[in-house]
């Protein structure tokens, strides 16, 4: 089984944890058994650790962290890399929520713990106004997506809160067939995955009564990047 080192990221912004995700894995290919090193880390941020948590359950790879004591522990408490189906009352005070794991079979408990999702965020805004549909409609529409578009089986969510930082990390993924091959597949497109996300997030819909559809990816898009601005200076 083929060891891959995981190097820590050199900056908690967007663009350092997208880097160590993309180097990490394209050290081997998608679907292979693999060991991952997980020594070098400093810290963990949720755009690395879910996507890893996904990989290894989906593959039936392993991790190995050789007694960094810090790294453990956090691994530990955010129940890496199998996640909970449920979530203890006591852990709903933490900043941060554990890694979550969805199944089809059983979406009233996915719509409980993602309903953790939105009580942390309301606790972080509790008094800004409009930050309930700002946030709620977002993360429904993403963990939706999971099962009407996907076709896989299982989801992962993950959130932590940085209080002296003063921003929260929240993170969803899925295992399933990704938009190239949703677009491929429903209506014919050959499409590469920067394209299908591109007619994604334009509101192209791949079912049937696409011209009623595809707006919730777009409609996500606008309430973040200018509902929230709105919200948070008003």
């Amino acid at each position: 089984m083929e060891k891959i080192v995981i190097s820590t990221t050199q900056s908690d912004n967007l663009t350092a944890q997208l880097k160590c995700l993309y180097e990490t894995f394209k050290q081997f290919k998608f679907g292979e058994q693999v060991e991952f090193d997980l020594s070098n880390l400093q810290w963990a941020c949720p755009m690395l650790i879910l996507p890893l948590a996904a990989y290894i359950q989906k593959s039936g790879s392993i991790f190995v962290s050789h007694r960094n004591n810090k790294i453990e522990s956090y691994l530990s408490n955010v129940h890496f890399p199998d996640g909970v189906q449920s979530m203890p009352e006591w852990q709903k005070e933490k900043n941060f929520i554990p890694i979550g794991f969805l199944q089809r079979e059983d979406m009233n408990q996915n719509e409980k713990l993602t309903s953790c999702f939105t009580k942390m965020i309301y606790k972080i805004f509790e008094r800004t106004q409009g930050i309930i549909d700002a946030v709620d409609y977002p993360i429904t529409e993403l963990v939706a997506n999971i099962f009407e578009h996907s076709k896989g089986d299982n989801g992962y969510v993950f959130a932590q809160f940085y209080p002296k930082k003063k921003y929260l990390d929240i993170c969803i993924v899925d295992t399933g067939r990704g938009l190239a091959k949703s677009y491929n597949e429903e209506v014919g497109f050959n499409l590469s995955d920067e394209q299908a996300i591109r007619k994604a997030l334009e509101g192209f819909s791949t079912k049937p009564n696409r011209h009623e559809r595809g707006y919730g990816l777009n409609t996500s898009k606008k309430l973040i990047c200018q509902g929230w601005v709105v919200v948070l200076f008003c």
